[in-house]
């Protein structure tokens, strides 16, 4: 072997361990932003489930207003419904909010 072959031989052992550092220093980041993603998924999926959780509260409290309005009820008077209703519709506020604030 010549020595300008072991100069070249010694060359591209070099740019080899540099390349290897480099695609490790690559691989730190891609771990690091795999992680990430992984912890904005679970928190996509929470936020997902509170949304749905929200709709549904917001058509039950929808549908108490629809009943406020009308003033039907199966029996009772009117007032008294309204009334029920209201305290109803007051609750279910409240325990919303107190479940939006955990």
């Amino acid at each position: 072997m010549t020595k300008i072959e072991a100069v070249k031989i010694e060359a591209f052992r070099a740019e080899v361990a540099r390349l290897e550092a480099v695609a490790t220093a690559y691989r730190v980041v891609f771990e690091r932003e795999r992680e990430r993603a992984d912890r904005l998924a679970v928190e996509l999926q929470q936020a997902a489930a509170e949304t749905t959780a929200a709709n549904a509260w917001a058509a039950r409290l929808e549908d108490e207003v629809a009943a406020l309005r009308s003033g039907r009820r199966a029996s009772g008077a009117i007032a008294g419904q309204a009334a029920l209703r209201l305290g109803h519709l007051a609750a279910a506020i409240v325990g919303a909010d107190r479940a939006a604030r955990k």
